[in-house]
């Protein structure tokens, strides 16, 4: 984006006060919310200014009070999710860690357009966002852990954890192979595939049903906890079990 340009963010665009349309007024919390049932429905595509405003029974270009544009609402929608998260649970900045990874894989599983929708050019983080951002420094460096994390540390420890959960919710092989990992008929197609193909390094698997339709995320998980073990605290144990 050039250094010129001012992004246009919902969050710098002065708020309105609700107006009434049709008998009732709306609030961004409205807007966002009936956005996010349109998207869980449909998909994110499916959003738009005439579609939400036609859920909500009012013109769309009463929404324009509001929003500017889609990217706008979809903004919205963005913060109303991450106000909605649950705080992470733990007594050990490994089980936060842990927390933090399975709760934004439930919200990536309840929301599937999530994912698509987050980092778009010219968008800003909203306050939901960023409390949500705060929850997690002011927990994983709570002088109370065993041991705390340095502020420095948290930014590496919960972006690596959401990439890895980011990279496995959008990994097509989970939701293509595995809803018929007990059908003979998967194994028979990928052992000849596999045979057929001269896939000598697949084949060399054992049990290749399940490496390829097993749901493996909290292995990868743990993968991922050790070597910030290692990285961060400079040695391979478990800070607690998690």
């Amino acid at each position: 984006m050039p250094a010129d340009h001012t992004p246009e963010s919902v969050w710098l665009r002065p708020a309105r006060t609700p107006r009434a349309a049709r008998g009732q007024a709306f609030s961004r919390e409205d807007l966002a919310s009936t956005a996010i049932a349109v998207a869980d429905q449909d998909g994110l595509d499916d959003v738009s200014m005439r579609r939400v405003a036609r859920e909500l029974g009012i013109t769309a270009m009463s929404l324009y009070w509001y929003v500017d544009t889609k990217e706008q609402l979809v903004e919205l929608m963005v913060d109303r999710v991450f106000a909605e998260q649950d705080a992470p649970v733990g007594d050990t900045w490994r089980a936060l860690l842990r927390s933090i990874g399975t709760g934004t894989l439930e919200c990536y599983r309840a929301h599937p357009w999530f994912a698509h929708a987050l980092g778009r050019p010219g968008t800003l983080p909203g306050p939901g966002q960023l409390g949500h951002w705060d929850e997690h420094v002011r927990t994983l460096t709570d002088p109370g852990l065993t041991p705390p994390l340095a502020p420095e540390h948290v930014t590496l420890a919960v972006g690596t954890v959401k990439n890895f959960v980011l990279g496995y919710a959008l990994n097509p092989a989970h939701g293509v192979l595995t809803p018929y990992a007990r059908y003979p008929d998967v194994d028979r197609y990928l052992r000849d595939m596999v045979v057929s193909n001269g896939l000598d390094g697949i084949r060399s698997m054992a049990g290749l049903r399940e490496q390829l339709t097993a749901d493996r995320f909290d292995d990868g998980l743990d993968v991922v906890l050790d070597g910030l073990q290692a990285r961060v605290l400079g040695h391979d144990t478990k800070g607690g079990a998690a």
